[in-house]
């Protein structure tokens, strides 16, 4: 019993310290004469991932709204508002007896960079890159912006076609001149024309478990723009063959 009892201790503190900040924000944002009404708010919890999105955004998001009483509270605004950041997908905001705010925000999955100011997420929109967010492991998209949705229809299909490490994408571009162009994490670059581009790849992929297997180090840049053949450029002896 003594060991349980110093566990509900320590998750009630656990549980103060968690809401604290947000209570102590808000009271140094808030008049005091506003928050003398029986109804104040006192506490305000904001939980989310924090990667795109920052707590100090969604703190200046809601502040507006904090003037209020726990009673008289905006809750469907706060949500409203929240939903106007290009990177909060889905919001919740509740409650909290007996004069509580909990707010909850979910963000946009990134799925690539593309070019130096935007990121393209899951939905397929472009969204503004955040400030300070890594992206080291994403790959590169870029292209016409009106091209998006193909760009990403083609990298998806690719990316379930080069799934071992070093064969996976880095990078994927289109240009009306060259067509596509694919570079793997290996470095190894990949011209693929304006079509075809599963076969093509697929045609590199059967060559890399065969003749080119013990060269692939060696590699730098595959053109299969040809009908029946790949033109091979090596990294050291910079010829084609």
């Amino acid at each position: 019993m003594g060991l349980r009892r110093l566990l509900v201790v320590l998750i009630a503190t656990a549980l103060v310290v968690a809401v604290s900040y947000g209570g102590l924000w808000l009271w140094r944002q808030v008049p005091v004469n506003e928050l003398s009404r029986v109804d104040a708010l006192q506490q305000v919890r904001v939980k989310g991932p924090f990667q795109a999105v920052s707590q100090r955004q969604v703190e200046e998001i809601l502040l507006p709204f904090l003037r209020r009483g726990f009673l008289t509270v905006d809750i469907r605004g706060m949500q409203e508002a929240l939903l106007r950041h290009p990177w909060i997908t889905e919001a919740s905001v509740s409650r909290r007896w007996p004069r509580g705010v909990e707010v909850a925000v979910s963000e946009a999955s990134p799925l690539a960079v593309w070019g130096d100011d935007k990121l393209l997420v899951a939905s397929g929109a472009l969204l503004p890159r955040p400030e300070g967010l890594e992206t080291g492991q994403l790959p590169e998209l870029a292209g016409d912006e009106e091209m998006v949705e193909r760009i990403l229809l083609q990298y998806q299909a690719l990316a379930g076609l080069l799934t071992t490490r070093d064969m996976e994408v880095r990078r994927l571009t289109f240009d009306d001149l060259a067509g596509w162009h694919l570079e793997l994490v290996s470095g190894v670059e990949l011209y693929l024309g304006h079509d075809e581009l599963l076969e093509r790849v697929n045609r590199f992929l059967t060559l890399s478990r065969g003749v080119l297997a013990p060269h692939l180090e060696k590699v730098a840049r595959v053109d299969t723009r040809y009908s029946n053949a790949l033109a091979v450029q090596w990294r050291d002896l910079e010829k084609t063959q």
